[in-house]
């Protein structure tokens, strides 16, 4: 078929458009939006020619990675620093796919525009696709990394731990609302801005440190992305095209861009920065090219003449980038005994390397890593955590602890309402909140769930047991010859205690005493 006759072919598909003789879409997800009968299709593709290329593509990733890989035992001669953060990473990506998957799939039956719905169509399928590339990535890092412990948990502790369950604020924006609104956070924000930054950057990152699986996987999975960015494009100009669509496409937008920013830049620049061990470039540096000014500059600022700008929060965005992340890493780090994976202590060359990519860095950080260093061994029963006389609140919108832009700087707000404090990491999250508060009504934060378990109580709830009955999936460092136990853990006798039941509130907005060493 030659390209003419593929263009008829195409063209002639969109004269068979189906109709719906259920349940009426705009019953089923109600939209606020005008969206034009007819635009242009994103894709062009014949879905029968799109699902042989994608077919051909997970026979090449499955096969080299049962075939050379496993053979060789690559992910066994990966960095184990590096492997170890792959237990909350993928299932993380994993559950965006979906709830991609959800998003497009509404889509399809709420949006009444057969070239636009050509394009979710194509997209469901990919979603559904990258559900099981990573679902299987995660799998076979189980079977094949030295340490399998925490990959066989990653699904089932996901919601329960304290980082990773802050995923379901920003990822969840993908089908629980709008569907137009669902695809301005997946399409226009996630996929467009930080897929880059996650498929690619982190594939480069993974490369060096002799992770070959996940590049294989990672590559194949943004291959598609950039059809759905295509897809974003063409869903921002559909809706464009109507002037009574604008007041909300600016709202829904700025709410999209700040749910996705308080997550995956924290999460993704943790997972860059901290758990290198061949160096590269910074997340900062990463963070400047696709999303600062490719994504900002080169794509968002350019639709201002079509009457959208950037969002709201972009220079608070801006002011948490260079910080944000290493207030996470810490805090993941004093709490290792809640998490599924063994965090490895920063070396004089990891200290070199921040000093240099974040000017500053070991003042504010420098002492914590040598602390945590020196409590590693179980036989002390020292934990990370006493070494802050304060534990930050979660944020009641993004569910991340309030440590932003900086820990010794703290911008959190605490108000009460409906009888209950509520703490804010930021302006950004205040603002969410005050939107829609009924959408945060139910939100509890992980202190409020796990408020008054003891250390034991909550491994013992939350699967953090190893196969031998007694050692901890979590650890403090990677040596194999200092392995923490229940009885160790037991020993501090240390309990989870909800910082927002100790904070007064009456209603006004205020600052928490700076969190600092001791």
């Amino acid at each position: 078929m030659d390209s003419g006759d593929f263009v008829k072919a195409h063209d002639r598909v969109k004269d068979f458009d189906w109709t719906f003789h259920y349940e009426p879409p705009t019953r089923r997800y109600p939209m606020h939006y005008q969206v034009p009968k007819k635009t242009s299709d994103p894709f062009r593709h014949l879905v029968r020619d799109y699902v042989k290329m994608e077919r051909d593509k997970d026979d090449r990733q499955y096969g080299a990675m049962s075939d050379v890989m496993a053979r060789a035992k690559m992910p066994a001669k990966a960095s184990e620093r590096w492997t170890e953060v792959l237990k909350m990473a993928v299932p993380v990506t994993t559950y965006a796919e979906y709830a991609a998957m959800k998003c497009t799939g509404q889509l399809v039956d709420a949006v009444d525009n057969a070239e636009l719905r050509q394009g979710y169509l194509a997209q469901m399928m990919d979603e559904v696709r990258h559900t099981n590339q990573e679902a299987h990535l995660l799998r076979y890092l189980a079977k094949h990394a030295r340490d399998p412990e925490g990959f066989d948990r990653g699904f089932l502790v996901r919601g329960q731990n304290m980082i990773t369950r802050a995923a379901r604020p920003a990822l969840d924006a993908f089908f629980v609302s709008d569907p137009i609104e669902g695809a301005i956070n997946l399409q226009v924000v996630a996929e467009t801005a930080y897929t880059n930054p996650i498929f690619v950057t982190l594939t480069e990152v993974a490369a060096a440190n002799g992770d070959e699986a996940t590049p294989t996987t990672f590559l194949s999975v943004q291959s598609d992305e950039a059809r759905h960015m295509a897809n974003g494009y063409a869903t921002l100009a559909a809706i464009a095209s109507v002037p009574d669509n604008l007041p909300r496409l600016q709202r829904d937008f700025d709410a999209a861009f700040w749910r996705q920013h308080s997550f995956l830049d924290s999460f993704i620049g943790s997972v860059y920065d901290y758990f290198q061990e061949n160096r590269g470039g910074s997340y900062l540096e990463a963070w400047n090219e696709w999303i600062g000014h490719d994504w900002a500059g080169s794509y968002i600022q350019r639709l201002e003449p079509f009457g959208l700008k950037l969002p709201r929060g972009w220079e608070e965005a801006k002011a948490r980038i260079p910080w944000g992340h290493h207030n996470i890493v810490m805090m993941l780090a004093a709490t290792w005994p809640v998490h599924f994976m063994r965090i490895d202590p920063l070396t004089p060359r990891d200290f070199e390397w921040f000093e240099k990519k974040y000017p500053g860095w070991y003042a504010l950080y420098g002492k914590f890593w040598e602390a945590y260093a020196q409590m590693g061994d179980p036989k002390d029963g020292q934990v990370p955590l006493t070494l802050f006389p304060q534990i930050p609140p979660i944020c009641r919108v993004c569910q991340m602890p309030c440590v932003f832009p900086r820990y010794d700087q703290p911008t959190v707000r605490i108000r009460e309402a409906d009888g209950r404090k509520h703490a804010f990491c930021s302006q950004g999250c205040e603002h969410l909140y005050a939107l829609e508060p009924h959408r945060y009504a139910s939100a509890y934060t992980w202190f409020e769930h796990y408020d008054g378990y003891d250390l034991e109580r909550y491994a013992r709830e939350c699967h953090l047991i190893r196969a031998d009955g007694k050692t901890l999936v979590p650890q403090p460092s990677l040596r194999w010859d200092k392995m923490w136990t229940l009885d160790d853990i037991r020993r501090t006798k240390i309990e989870i205690q909800d910082p927002l039941k100790n904070l007064p509130a009456d209603g006004a907005p205020r600052l928490m005493q700076p969190v600092t060493l001791q």
